[in-house]
């Protein structure tokens, strides 16, 4: 579910009115006052459509760089909720195995060059995590916060992060339409240029099917003094797993060296266990 961005006026109203019903009841916690409100955000969805070029450069990048590595994207607003990504372009950086640092000179002089259609287009954000994971660490929502600061009312900005997995993480702030759209909300297409990529994955996908390995139930000998190798998997139902030979009453014991005998009920079975149990306790 898309989120909003900024509070508007008819939020600001409600918020101002549930937090001042809340104070008539509430009970403070060690001098502070607490209160959340949560609200409503959007059922929208979002999809960014690159060009065949820049999606190839993008994975370009990935494939080829054992360090992260990070880059712009030129970018335009479409209809429906619809974002164009259609070129990238790579600003001067120092990287590590898991670190991008721009070089702050160097960048704001890169940025100055770029030709007006460049500089006004420059509305994408993305960096690779190499072979981790690719939620955005602490480093990275700091300069994601930088970059919103600089955003006015009518802009948007797209941020991704990329592995070598092919996972992604995607997030995009619309200030015009006050709406944040998360991972979830975001679709990813590559756009049909006539090099064929598009088509290519579309075969490629009709062709392809995907097994998921599912590991199989390991089960366990449970120790019960008497059947070391009873299991759940091949005794159910056995309470405490109870050893099937049990007697079914107790009785006196036989002192040892006494000959068996029939006692008249009609069970030598039950008869002789009670015989041997006497003779080894």
């Amino acid at each position: 579910m898309a989120k909003l961005i900024k509070v508007t006026p008819d939020i600001l109203e409600e918020a101002v009115r549930s937090f001042s019903e809340a104070l008539k009841t509430m009970r403070l916690t060690e001098g502070k006052i607490s209160f959340q409100k949560t609200v409503a955000g959007s059922e929208r969805k979002a999809t960014v459509i690159f060009s065949e070029l820049s999606w190839l450069k993008m994975s370009t990048l990935v494939r080829e760089y054992e360090s992260e590595i990070a880059w712009h994207g030129t970018a335009r607003r479409g209809e429906d909720d619809i974002y164009y990504v259609d070129d990238i372009v790579v600003y001067p950086q120092t990287v590590t195995g898991s670190t991008v640092t721009p070089d702050q000179v160097l960048y704001q002089n890169w940025l100055m060059e770029q030709p007006d259609e460049i500089f006004n287009s420059i509305r994408f954000q993305g960096h690779s995590h190499v072979n981790m994971g690719v939620t955005p660490s602490t480093v990275d929502t700091a300069w994601y916060e930088e970059i919103l600061s600089q955003l006015d009312d009518t802009m948007f900005y797209i941020f991704m992060i990329v592995n070598k997995k092919g996972d992604r993480y995607v997030s995009i702030y619309d200030m015009a339409k006050n709406l944040w759209f998360g991972s979830a909300d975001v679709a990813v297409k590559i756009r049909d240029d006539g090099l064929g990529i598009e088509g290519f994955l579309k075969d490629a996908e009709n062709k392809v099917t995907r097994v998921t390995y599912t590991p199989p139930a390991t089960t366990y000998p449970t120790y019960s003094g008497q059947h070391s190798g009873t299991t759940t998997a091949n005794k159910k139902n056995v309470k405490d797993y109870e050893p099937e030979t049990k007697p079914k009453k107790q009785e006196k014991k036989k002192p040892f060296g006494v000959a068996h005998r029939d006692d008249g009920d009609g069970d030598d079975y039950y008869d002789q266990l009670k015989y041997l149990y006497g003779m080894y306790d």
